[in-house]
C-alpha cells in the first residue's frame, strides 16, 4: 500500500468541500513526493476530523483539494492527556516529545522543577518551543493522528500542580516511598481528563511531593526498576492506552 500523505488544516473541513493547500505542505507534497492531480492525502481539521481527499486542481502557488468523507478517529486516546515534563538535559525533550505523540498524549508541557538541569530562559525557549511543535506534527502526521498535540510551556512545578489537580485524573510518578501502583490509579477509571508529571534526571524533592499529596494528588509508583525520564513518560502512556 502506497504512503499517503498527512496535513492539518485550521478550519474545519466539510465532506465535499474545497480546500487550498500551500507553503511548505504544498511543496513537500507536489515536489518531494511527486504527487499530483488525482492523488490522495489525508486531511485533518481544527476540529479533530480525519478525511480522505482528492488533490483536484494544481496551482503555482499549491493545490485544491476535494474532502471525502470522515474517517474513524482510532489514533486518538479516549480522553485528553496531558504529560507535565519536567526538562531533561541536553536534546532529550526532542525524542521525548516525538515518543509521546506516537503513544497518545494531546497536549505537552514543559515543566522547570527544583532538580531540572536544564533552566533556559523564555527568549530561548520560544525558538526551542517552534522546534518541539515541528516534531509533534511530524510525529502526529507519521502514526496517523487526528490532530497535531501542542508543546507549551515553560511553567513551574506548582503551576503544573495546580494544573494536575484540576484533571479529572491527575497524578505524578514518582520512584521513592508512599506510592501506590500505576495500574490501581488507572484500571477502572473513566475521566474526563488525565494529566501526569514526569520529574527530571535528579527526581523530584521532598517538599515537591509533599505539595502533591498536599492537593490530593497521588504518588504513582512505576515497578521496581528507576527509569530515565524519557522512558517513564512513555511507559505510563502506554499504560494508560492500555488499561482505560
Amino acid at each position: 500500500m502506497a504512503f499517503i500523505p498527512r496535513i492539518y488544516i485550521s478550519e474545519e473541513g466539510t465532506p465535499g468541500g474545497r480546500i487550498f493547500v500551500g507553503g511548505g505542505d504544498a511543496s513537500h507534497i507536489l515536489r518531494v513526493l511527486r504527487r499530483g492531480k488525482g492523488d490522495g492525502i489525508f486531511v485533518c481539521d481544527t476540529r479533530s476530523v480525519s478525511y480522505d481527499a482528492v488533490i483536484d486542481e494544481v496551482t503555482p502557488e499549491g493545490f485544491y483539494a476535494v474532502l471525502g468523507q470522515p474517517r474513524v478517529r482510532d489514533a486518538e486516546p479516549v480522553c485528553p492527556v496531558t504529560l507535565y515534563q519536567c526538562l531533561p538535559k541536553g536534546e532529550k525533550t526532542d525524542d521525548l516529545v516525538r515518543r509521546a505523540v506516537e503513544l497518545g498524549a494531546t497536549r505537552i508541557v514543559a515543566v522547570i522543577s527544583e532538580r531540572c538541569v536544564a533552566r533556559p530562559d523564555g527568549k530561548s525557549f520560544a525558538k526551542r518551543l517552534e522546534r518541539l511543535n515541528r516534531i509533534s506534527e511530524s510525529a502526529a502526521a507519521q502514526c496517523g493522528r487526528a490532530s497535531v498535540p501542542p508543546v507549551c510551556g515553560l511553567i513551574s512545578y506548582r503551576e503544573a500542580v495546580a494544573e494536575l489537580a484540576a484533571c479529572g485524573l491527575g497524578f505524578i510518578c514518582y520512584e521513592g516511598d508512599g506510592t501506590r501502583p500505576l495500574r490501581g490509579i488507572i484500571e477502572g477509571s473513566r475521566p474526563e481528563s488525565i494529566g501526569f508529571l514526569i520529574g527530571p534526571e535528579g527526581g523530584l524533592s521532598d517538599s515537591e511531593t509533599a505539595l502533591a499529596s498536599e492537593r490530593g494528588l497521588p504518588l504513582a509508583g512505576l515497578g521496581r526498576r528507576i527509569m530515565r525520564t524519557e522512558t517513564a513518560s512513555a511507559y505510563v502512556l502506554s499504560a494508560i492506552d492500555i488499561l482505560l
